[in-house]
């Protein structure tokens, strides 16, 4: 198996992950600004591999995300590949989203990821209705770093429904859930914290195509302010509602109005600009607040009998757990024999590195 035979190499998982990403860096490099065709060659290798990985080791924390990252290369090779000029461009977004949804659900059944842990709850809906307002923010920022041709020929609910739809759906939710439910779940148990900068990094490298290193900062950082509100919320619901709003005003609204000027939404710009960074700010301060003082619980209840199971399977040491939950790695193995009382804070950093979703069935087969 490739997990055993990297160990015998003395590769560590989390070395293994990061040299994937910088793989992936470079095929979109070579895509957006050698050559397309061998661009999509390069994804299409690394597609391969991840598929390959996922399959001999799914039952690896490594392995299973491996296996979500095929979603990675899948992305640029529909984006390039697809004959999308030859439709309208908000059309674009379903042709490529369709695919991906469904690639998504099959992997997430493949690895059996329950609903909770992806996000798909709607949360505290009065903090997640108002995570909605960082869009307006961020799609005036992100529409003067790229400055995207208009869309629209006018602001009419007729003009814009259906394109805001699309935006909303295809763009928003479909990239929060691949990346902020799917990927972050997946990374947590290798990379611990670091998941979060990895996920975020990931995405911002997916945005290479634009050719500006300025919004790759700027992706790069919603990316990780994104991570945080969908850990500490619980839910994808907030963040895929900003994320559809920041687009409706990158690719819809912010051109439309450059082109035609209003002098009413001129004044009341400003107003609306700072309305919403104020509500966002003080949306987020209160998530942040509501989650320390109420941490998630795990999926299931934690057992010393789940910790070794599941620590096993992954090929983790003592040492390796410890790293990733803080928890001293004599602690750890006098909790998993048990010796030591499984405490409150132990269990919730247990479940925050350990993929809890899957306990049950390991439990099963290890009784077995």
């Amino acid at each position: 198996m490739i997990t055993t035979a990297l160990r015998r190499l003395a590769i560590p998982s989390h070395w293994l992950l990061w040299t994937y990403l910088l793989l992936i860096t470079l095929a979109e490099l070579v895509t957006s600004v050698i050559d397309p065709q061998l661009g999509l060659s390069f994804h299409a290798l690394l597609l391969l591999c991840f598929m390959v990985h996922g399959a001999v080791a799914h039952r690896t924390a490594v392995g299973q995300f491996a296996l979500s990252l095929s979603l990675a290369p899948l992305i640029r090779m529909l984006s390039v590949s697809l004959p999308l000029l030859s439709f309208p461009q908000m059309v674009w977004y379903p042709i490529v989203s369709i695919p991906l949804l469904i690639a998504m659900w099959l992997i997430v059944r493949q690895i059996g990821v329950p609903r909770q842990a992806l996000g798909l709850n709607w949360g505290n809906l009065a903090l997640e209705l108002p995570l909605a307002s960082i869009g307006v923010g961020l799609g005036v920022i992100e529409y003067v770093i790229l400055r995207p041709q208009a869309s629209v020929n006018s602001l009419s609910w007729s003009s814009l429904l259906l394109p805001a739809l699309s935006l909303l759906i295809f763009t928003g939710f479909t990239e929060e859930v691949i990346f902020r439910g799917l990927f972050q779940t997946l990374a947590r148990p290798t990379l611990g914290r670091w998941a979060f900068v990895y996920v975020a990094l990931l995405f911002a490298v997916l945005h290479v195509g634009y050719l500006s290193i300025v919004d790759v900062l700027f992706v790069f950082s919603v990316g990780l302010l994104f991570a945080y509100i969908v850990h500490w919320s619980g839910s994808i619901f907030g963040v895929t509602l900003a994320h559809g709003l920041t687009n409706i005003l990158l690719f819809l609204i912010m051109p439309y109005l450059e082109l035609h000027p209003n002098a009413t939404l001129e004044w009341l710009g400003p107003w609306l600009l700072w309305g919403s960074v104020a509500v966002s700010v003080i949306t987020v301060a209160l998530l942040k607040w509501r989650a320390s003082k109420t941490p998630a619980q795990s999926q299931i209840a934690v057992s010393p009998a789940t910790i070794r199971a599941l620590r096993r399977a992954h090929g983790l040491s003592y040492a390796s757990l410890a790293q990733r939950t803080g928890i001293p790695s004599r602690k750890l193995a006098a909790i998993e024999h048990g010796l030591h009382p499984l405490q409150p804070e132990h269990q919730q950093a247990i479940a925050l590195v350990l993929p809890l979703f899957g306990a049950t069935a390991l439990l099963a087969e290890s009784d077995s």
